[in-house]
């Protein structure tokens, strides 16, 4: 009986959430076609993360973007992106998690429209 009653009372117990950060939004928004091109990239999640890969391609040629690797922990990361040219971009990012030092990664795309003439 005591067996059950240690058994309900650890079932009860507040249990810590494992959960893994998750990607709210990003700007510009993935899938978006855009008129001007963007000259940051924001990553907005649930969590503090700190960044730990950003890549950013076009036409399979990688973009160089610098950040900063040491920047404190945050729920929202902005990079400065360089002059961007019409086409479609690639965005490749993985993120560590603050409180549990996991890995969150994802990929999403946007399109820097042509000048009208």
């Amino acid at each position: 009986m005591l067996w059950a009653v240690c058994a309900a009372a650890a079932m009860l117990s507040p249990m810590p959430a494992f959960a893994h950060a998750k990607l709210l939004s990003t700007s510009p928004t993935a899938g978006a076609q855009v008129d001007v091109p963007p000259k940051a990239l924001t990553l907005r999640f649930d969590e503090e993360v700190q960044l730990a890969v950003l890549k950013l391609s076009t036409g399979g040629t990688d973009i160089p973007v610098p950040f900063d690797r040491g920047a404190q922990a945050a729920p929202e990361v902005t990079v400065a992106l360089p002059d961007l040219a019409p086409g479609t971009y690639r965005v490749q990012w993985s993120a560590l998690t603050a409180d549990d030092g996991h890995v969150v990664k994802g990929t999403f795309s946007f399109v820097v429209a042509a000048a009208a003439h």
